[in-house]
């Protein structure tokens, strides 16, 4: 096993010295811009920063995301998109929020390639057919990750990248702490080794897995 030789965060801050400038939208600004205190947590800028990177190498036509929240990811996922005439369905059961997210959009320049689908987002995805999206993100309620988890697989195009936000969040307590979202997000983790994927989980953020969905 190898030793980190040095601390994570000073990393971390490292290289988000380095790239705020390059970094658009940046989180916090986002976050100002739409004048709410309250609100689903969004990914990171490094996260983001993954992303992007992730994204121009698919080149995805299809992006769907569960768990839109203020849009921050939404935003990103839509900016790589539309290089490649690419769109974004973004799955959210939150209406209220809806309208900060679209302005958001607007102000982006990503609003034509952005669709929004109000509603739960366990019965939405059931109803989508299946090997549709190049891309699905999931970003939503944690102990719905394993519920959805054969449906993101199954709407996922062979080829296709599974992106997961929050997978390391069980780390933050011992186990015999953990609340039902901990406890559901280990399961998930585990879960999906048994499918036909091949993945790794990236400690950014609070954890973000990326898999691909096989082709044979």
């Amino acid at each position: 096993m190898s030793v980190v030789p040095f601390d994570c965060q000073k990393a971390w801050d490292y290289i988000d010295d380095i790239y705020k400038d390059k970094d658009k939208p940046r989180l916090q600004e986002y976050i100002k811009a739409t004048g709410l205190d309250s609100f689903g947590p969004p990914i990171e800028d490094e996260m983001s920063r993954l992303f992007k990177l992730l994204l121009n190498l698919s080149r995805p036509k299809k992006i769907l995301e569960i768990g839109m929240s203020i849009g921050f990811s939404t935003t990103h996922l839509a900016l790589a998109a539309k290089r490649f005439g690419g769109t974004v369905t973004t799955i959210e059961i939150d209406e209220s929020i809806v309208g900060v997210a679209r302005e958001a959009f607007e102000r982006e320049g990503v609003s034509d390639n952005i669709e929004i689908i109000v509603g739960d987002a366990v019965e939405v995805l059931a109803e989508m057919k299946a090997e549709t999206f190049d891309v699905v993100f999931q970003d939503s309620t944690k102990r719905g990750y394993p519920v959805m988890l054969e449906d993101c697989i199954r709407v996922l195009k062979k080829g296709g990248l599974f992106l997961v936000d929050d997978t390391l969040m069980p780390l933050i307590k011992p186990p015999n702490e953990w609340n039902d979202s901990y406890k559901a997000i280990d399961k998930f983790n585990r879960e999906l080794l048994k499918l036909d994927v091949i993945s790794t989980i990236i400690p950014i953020g609070e954890g973000c897995t990326i898999a691909v969905k096989l082709k044979t």
